[in-house]
């Protein structure tokens, strides 16, 4: 299967042995030969620590793309008003973001109860972690999803369900890992402005939360078959002593 586009949602959107995970990557593939797209699922927790170096390059092009679409809304703006034109009502003003532009300013700068909103009161001790945005090699470089920092196992529990966005088609194939990746407070915070605080080149904002949630509420099974593949139905080629771990290939 092809790799189509990968999501996270915040907080996640399955509870992973009873408990729900501070995000969720969703990794979307495309199968030629199946009606069915399969999914893998990862849980993500915020702790302590838990600086994530493969994920801090997504975080630096999810940044770029959020400065390069505001930046296209300012234009638009400016010419709309250069014009003569009216501003539509839901159009958003660019320069309310303007202390966004930089990826340090998505830091928490204060400690105490004013940070709940974003880590729903959980530690409020942030490591101190240095974002270097000048470095090209690594805006550059290409980041592999499958990276051993985002997919910890090979094993998952697995069932056929929906999509979690409307029309929420019921033609998707979860695979859930059974274990989480880890990422630090600060990369958590990160990610929520830059997802709840985007706005598209047209001045809208696309995000759709809620409390500080984009995710969909959690879901009864409703009798739906769930399994779980762990080492009893199969080793991977790096338990059998096969060959070394490759993080390309999982």
């Amino acid at each position: 299967a092809d790799t189509i586009h990968i999501d996270f949602k915040i907080k996640s959107e399955h509870l992973l042995f009873g408990r729900q995970y501070d995000m969720e990557m969703q990794i979307w593939h495309f199968h030629a030969y199946k009606r069915r797209s399969p999914v893998m699922s990862i849980m993500v927790e915020a702790t302590v620590g838990g600086h994530n170096d493969s994920f801090q390059q997504m975080l630096i092009r999810f940044h770029q793309k959020y400065v390069t679409d505001l930046n296209a809304c300012r234009r638009r703006r400016r010419l709309m008003v250069d014009n003569g034109e009216d501003l539509e009502e839901d159009m958003v003003d660019p320069d309310e973001f303007r202390h966004l532009e930089e990826l340090s300013s998505f830091m928490p700068e204060e400690k105490g109860p004013e940070q709940s909103f974003y880590f729903d009161q959980r530690p409020d001790d942030f490591e101190e972690e240095e974002v270097d945005e000048e470095d090209r090699d690594l805006q550059s470089s290409i980041v592999n999803p499958y990276h051993r920092d985002f997919v910890r196992s090979i094993y998952f529990m697995g069932y056929d369900g929906s999509l979690t966005d409307p029309p929420c088609g019921t033609w998707v194939s979860w695979r859930v890992l059974d274990t989480p990746m880890t990422i630090s407070y600060t990369q958590l915070f990160q990610s929520k402005n830059i997802l709840f605080n985007q706005v598209s080149p047209t001045c809208k904002r696309t995000s759709v939360h809620k409390d500080g949630s984009s995710a969909r509420p959690i879901q009864d099974t409703f009798g739906r078959p769930i399994h779980q593949c762990t080492a009893d139905d199969y080793d991977s080629d790096v338990m059998k002593g096969q060959r070394p771990w490759n993080p390309h290939f999982i």
